[in-house]
C-alpha cells in the first residue's frame, strides 16, 4: 500500500450518540472499533501533548518528568483537554468517506478534514537528512555514514542512532561535553571515569577518547548498554568501557581514591537518591557534573550535593532550557 487515508476529529470530552447515549472518549474510541469495522478502520491515534505542552497548560507540575521517557500511567494530558483532535485511519479514501457518513448526527464529534498520508521509510528520511551535531567548544558527534568526513579543529564522537538511546542532539548531553572539555582545558587529567545513566555511551566514550583509561558504565536498560556498546566499538574504545547495570556491582572496582570524573545525565529524583553513593565515588581534586535538569531543579540538587561536598564549589551551565551543574575544588 503507497499511502493510507486519515480522517481527523474534532472531538469534545463527551458526546451523544443519535439514540441520546452519552458517552466519554474512552468509550467512544471503543464504539469506534465497533461501529467502523466495516469501514476497515485500522488505527486510532488519540493525540498528542508534549510534556513542556503540558507544563505551560498548567497539568503537569513535577518538572523531572520534562524529560522522564514515560510519564507515570495515572497522567493523561491528551484527555485533560476539553477538546482534542485525534485521528482515524484507513486504507482508503472511500472507507474514510465512509465513515465520515457514520459518524454524522454524533453530537460533539466532528470529521474537520479526510487526507491523504503517504507511506514513507522514516527512518531512511532521518538518516538521510541527519548529519551531527557540533557541541562547543571542542565536539563533533556524528552517525557512522557520516564518520569518515572528518572534523578540523573537533574530536568526532560516532553515534549509531537506531536504536533510539541518544544521538547527543539532546541539551544535556551537550551540557556534560562542554563541562568535560572545560575541566580538561582547566587541567584536569582524566585518568579514571564513571558515567551513571550513560544510556548511549556518548560521555563515556567521549572520556575514552580524550584520554582516560578507567571508564565504568552504568545503565539499568540492557537494550541501551547493548546499543552503547556498539557505539564504543564505532569509536574503537570498546576495549576500555565496562558496562554494568547496578552501581553496587561495581563496589570494590572503583579506582583507589575515587573517579576522576563522575557524569550522572539523569532526572532529579534519582540524582537525589544516589547522591551520597556519587559523591562517595569522586576523588579529591575530581569533578562531578550533573545534568538532566531544568532551572526549577538546580537549587534542591546543588543543595543536596554541596553538603556532602563541602570542600567543592559549584557553577551552573545553560542551555536553552536545561541545566547541568559541575562542582570542582575551590
Amino acid at each position: 500500500m503507497s499511502s493510507f487515508w486519515i480522517a481527523e476529529l474534532a472531538l469534545n470530552a463527551e458526546v451523544r450518540l443519535p439514540s441520546g447515549e452519552r458517552l466519554g472518549r474512552e468509550d467512544f474510541f471503543a464504539w469506534l472499533w465497533q461501529e467502523l469495522a466495516d469501514c476497515s478502520l485500522q488505527g486510532v491515534h488519540e493525540g498528542t501533548m508534549l510534556c513542556d505542552e503540558a507544563a505551560e497548560a498548567g497539568l503537569e507540575t513535577e518538572s523531572w518528568l520534562v524529560d522522564s521517557g514515560e510519564a507515570p500511567s495515572n497522567r493523561d494530558w491528551v484527555g485533560a483537554q476539553s477538546q482534542e483532535n485525534p485521528q482515524l485511519y484507513f486504507p482508503s479514501e472511500a472507507d474514510a468517506r465512509q465513515a465520515q457518513e457514520r459518524l454524522e448526527g454524533i453530537s460533539g464529534c466532528t470529521v474537520v478534514r479526510i487526507f491523504e498520508q503517504p507511506n514513507q521509510d522514516w527512518d531512511a528520511e532521518w538518516k538521510r537528512n541527519f548529519r551531527g551535531v557540533e557541541v562547543p567548544p571542542d565536539w563533533k558527534i556524528v552517525p557512522p555514514w557520516e564518520a569518515q568526513k572528518g572534523a578540523p579543529g573537533r574530536h568526532l564522537l560516532v553515534v549509531n542512532p537506531g536504536a533510539g538511546f541518544g544521538t547527543g542532539t539532546h541539551e544535556t548531553t551537550q551540557l556534560c561535553l562542554q563541562a568535560f572539555s572545560e575541566s580538561l582545558a582547566g587541567g584536569l587529567e582524566p585518568e579514571s571515569v564513571l558515567d551513571f545513566g550513560s544510556g548511549s555511551g556518548i560521555l563515556a566514550i567521549g572520556a575514552a577518547l580524550r584520554g582516560a583509561r578507567q571508564v565504568h558504565a552504568v545503565e539499568i536498560d540492557r537494550l541501551a548498554i547493548d546499543n552503547a556498546r556498539e557505539n564504543a566499538r564505532l569509536n574503537e574504545v570498546y576495549e576500555r568501557i565496562r558496562y554494568e547495570t547496578d552501581l553496587s556491582i561495581l563496589e570494590g572496582e572503583a579506582p583507589v581514591g575515587g573517579y576522576s570524573v563522575v557524569f550522572a545525565n539523569i532526572l532529579k529524583p534519582v540524582l537525589l537518591e544516589f547522591s551520597q553513593s556519587l559523591c562517595g565515588r569522586v576523588r579529591s581534586g575530581g569533578v562531578m557534573i550533573l545534568s538532566g535538569l531544568i532551572e526549577a531543579d538546580v537549587e534542591p540538587v546543588r543543595a543536596a550535593y554541596s553538603a556532602l561536598l563541602p570542600s567543592r564549589i559549584s557553577r551552573v551551565l545553560a542551555r536553552n532550557e536545561w541545566r547541568a551543574i559541575v562542582f570542582e575544588d575551590r
